[in-house]
């Protein structure tokens, strides 16, 4: 598996990606706002690729100017490799960029009650849930991370004396 940028290029799969999972993890309304998502992205999105280099995965994150938050943004697994690891490994590529950014104190999500347990699983805790907040049968689950404190002068993984 490969994690690499979103290029323009990528528009058509990450749409499969999307469709695959629809209409149980995503509305076939929010296909719109998606697209229009990948057409103005508000910050870095990145795609998996497998051994053949079919894209399988994609999602990205947004920090809003002058915030100690980054929003994690449309992040998706195709349908056939749901269970295999790769959200985890999407998860983690887009973590470990969030952590590279100095003064980022945690990390939003607004998911589905159906991949609520998935990222409680990875520490998030859940700070709200709204019945039916994304469509009918789909509540909204607004989510929060609490990043480590960092001393930008110490390291990462440095154990101060």
């Amino acid at each position: 598996m490969r994690v690499r940028d979103y290029s323009p290029g990528d528009l058509a799969a990450c749409l499969a990606v999307f469709e695959s999972n629809v209409p149980e993890f995503f509305h076939p309304a929010e296909r719109e706002g998606f697209a229009a998502f990948l057409a103005a992205l508000p910050g870095p999105y990145v795609v998996v690729e497998d051994e053949t280099g079919a894209l399988v995965a994609c999602g990205g994150y947004a920090v809003a100017p002058g915030t100690a938050t980054a929003d994690l943004c449309w992040g998706m697994v195709s349908r056939p490799y749901h269970h295999s690891g790769l959200g985890r490994l999407l998860l983690d590529a887009r973590l470990g960029r969030i952590a590279a950014h100095p003064g980022l104190r945690d990390v939003a999500l607004r998911t589905s009650q159906l991949t609520r347990g998935f990222y409680e699983r990875r520490g998030f805790v859940t700070e709200q849930v709204l019945p039916n907040g994304i469509a009918p049968g789909l509540d909204r689950c607004d989510m929060r991370l609490r990043l480590p404190l960092r001393n930008p002068l110490i390291p990462s993984g440095a154990i101060p004396a």
